[in-house]
């Protein structure tokens, strides 16, 4: 499946798929050169258990973990209704930033949940998705018209060289995304950053984590902070590649103790 989106983006294509657990870490070859080349895609993952001494279709984050090292941005929903938010998010920020993203979610408990959400119009869509971008994703298409070389051989020399030329382009994607996701916030109405916090605005102890993990967190710290607890938790919403800026920003400055969840 990979190498069909690998191949349909160098034709100019907008691609996406979607895929769990050892799926996804099949697809891994492929998504080097995807985010090697620098070109836009998302991949929706349902986030799941790798099997090892067995199978095991419930969620966690293995998968995922696994695939850090590709290039893909990994943006985490933590719900149904950001699965859908931040799926077009996604989708408009890689086309401007160039970086492919997995949009990556719980699976069976977030994947398999039945809920009411505001569904997202196609109005919403076109608003989101910027036509100058689409246009220039697909000049940089494999044409016969615009003959180009690409899957060469290098030395060391020009391969580490060719490396660190894509530094800029993922120090600028977390901009990229906040911003996508201020836009989307005044088309849509639904406000969204890289880290949302949720508690005391003087809270000394804050939980950083990312998933359906997160929503529980947050109704048990406003249960805790109506009892008079200084706490927080703290929503990583853009995983890779992470914004230690953004996070300090989001902290509250009398923070003392941070516990850090993983899944």
């Amino acid at each position: 499946a990979s190498g069909a989106v690998h191949g349909a983006i160098q034709t100019g294509a907008l691609t996406t798929t979607f895929t769990a657990s050892q799926g996804l870490l099949l697809m891994m070859p492929n998504m080097f050169k995807i985010a090697g080349e620098l070109t836009p895609t998302v991949f929706h993952v349902s986030a799941r258990s790798v099997a090892c001494q067995a199978l095991s279709i419930f969620g966690d984050h293995s998968d995922v973990m696994a695939v850090r090292s590709t290039g893909f941005a990994l943006l985490a929903s933590n719900s149904i209704q950001e699965v859908m938010d931040l799926g077009l998010i996604a989708h408009a920020a890689t086309l401007e930033s160039r970086v492919p993203f997995i949009n990556f979610f719980d699976g069976f408990r977030t994947s398999n949940e039945l809920n009411k959400i505001e569904q997202l119009g196609t109005d919403d869509i076109r608003a989101m998705i910027d036509d100058d971008m689409v246009m220039a994703h697909r000049e940089r298409a494999m044409n016969p018209d615009k003959p180009v070389l690409r899957g060469t051989a290098q030395n060391p020399d020009v391969f580490f060289q060719a490396r660190e030329t894509v530094n800029p382009y993922y120090l600028a994607t977390p901009s990229i995304v906040q911003k996508t996701m201020d836009k989307f916030a005044k088309i849509v109405g639904r406000e969204y950053h890289l880290f949302d916090y949720v508690g005391a605005p003087d809270a000394e102890r804050v939980i950083v984590l990312m998933g359906s993990g997160a929503e529980t967190a947050h109704e048990t710290v406003e249960y805790l902070v109506a009892c008079g607890e200084k706490v927080g938790v703290l929503k990583v919403r853009l995983y890779r590649p992470f914004s230690i800026e953004h996070l300090v920003d989001a902290l509250p400055e009398t923070t003392k103790i941070i516990t850090a969840l993983d899944r």
